[in-house]
């Protein structure tokens, strides 16, 4: 397997920390759900990531198959939901805005990006994803 992206972080104080990226390009606090003050969650951290990185996947399988995107917008909202037998689970609603793309192809590309998307292929089986799209003229 080759590998194509490398990354190297160290969390210290977990939920009431300072993470590092060992090429210190951003400077973030981690803070727990509802903690007032500045600061990001865990979980936020997840969203934006999935966010961005199933955005990516879209526009190159859109590209790939030659649809005629025009923009596309994906929002990631999430919780943490508490299992019955104990524990906890992440819950993903991804709301993607198409303009460009028919029903078919706008699937077609949600289909395909699932299969390219590091995040979808790392929660597969795992945590329950939602998909909701819109398609603007």
């Amino acid at each position: 397997m080759k590998v194509f992206y490398d990354t190297d972080t160290t969390a210290e104080n977990g939920r009431s920390g300072k993470p590092t990226l060992s090429d210190e390009a951003a400077k973030i606090r981690v803070t727990p759900p509802g903690a007032e003050g500045p600061g990001i969650t865990p979980e936020e951290l997840f969203a934006v990531g999935y966010a961005s990185c199933f955005e990516h996947s879209l526009k190159m399988v859109s590209g790939h198959k030659e649809y005629p995107l025009d923009t596309v917008n994906v929002r990631a909202s999430g919780n943490v939901v508490e299992k019955d037998e104990g524990g906890f689970v992440l819950d993903i609603d991804l709301h993607l805005e198409f303009s460009g793309l028919t029903r078919e192809q706008a699937d077609d590309v949600i289909k395909t990006a699932h299969t390219l998307c590091p995040y979808s292929n790392a929660i597969c089986g795992n945590v329950d994803v939602r998909v909701y799209t819109k398609l603007n003229s």
